[in-house]
């Protein structure tokens, strides 16, 4: 990278650091603990045992990780390519796929669940492990399609195709896991 690349590499750089900033500022992070642990008791008081609850919020994780593998393909297919996409796209092809990944997780679910089982008793599992694991996935899943959506309507937004797209995808998800954990460990899920 030479010094011209860099120096716009960290322009990108900042422009994801101030976005993310004011998208995250107003954050409620007790309204999100809430809905968490509302859809944690859910997935609790209607499973039948303490497996099938783990069960069901470790596909509740694939689902948010399946979903990260879509984001990253929306963000390649068009930032990648130097193209701002319009905020119906990323809605219709973000509920399309939504769709397919639920039901492919249906397809495969005995798969998955053989899978963790084996995870359970080898990683020796407790509740904690489990539902902060979700709460991390729900909250990275929730800040990597807000971000695409906030960053799309900036009208500064082609500052974002400036750098070199890898690491820029590199920077936003090195922001989302900061963003993630930060809130993650201001919450009392148990």
């Amino acid at each position: 990278m030479n010094v011209v690349e860099n120096t716009a590499q960290q322009q990108v750089n900042r422009y994801i650091e101030i976005l993310f900033a004011r998208l995250t500022a107003k954050a409620d992070v007790k309204q999100f603990e809430q809905i968490i642990k509302n859809n944690v008791q859910a997935k609790k008081s209607s499973a039948k045992d303490e497996v099938d609850y783990f069960d069901r919020l470790m596909l509740n994780i694939t689902y948010f990780v399946e979903n990260k593998a879509v984001w990253n393909k929306m963000m390649q297919e068009t930032y990648g390519r130097g193209q701002v996409p319009k905020i119906s796209y990323i809605e219709s092809e973000t509920m399309a796929q939504q769709m397919r990944i639920r039901q492919a997780i249906g397809e495969k679910m005995n798969d998955y669940t053989k899978l963790f089982h084996s995870q359970y008793k080898a990683l020796q599992v407790t509740e904690e492990d489990v539902v902060y694991d979700y709460a991390y996935a729900s909250v990275e899943h929730s800040l990597r399609y807000d971000f695409l959506t906030y960053v799309t309507i900036q009208k500064d937004v082609q500052e974002l195709l400036a750098g070199e797209f890898e690491e820029t995808l590199r920077v936003i998800d090195g922001y989302v896991a900061y963003h993630a954990d930060q809130a993650v460990n201001q919450m009392a899920l148990l």
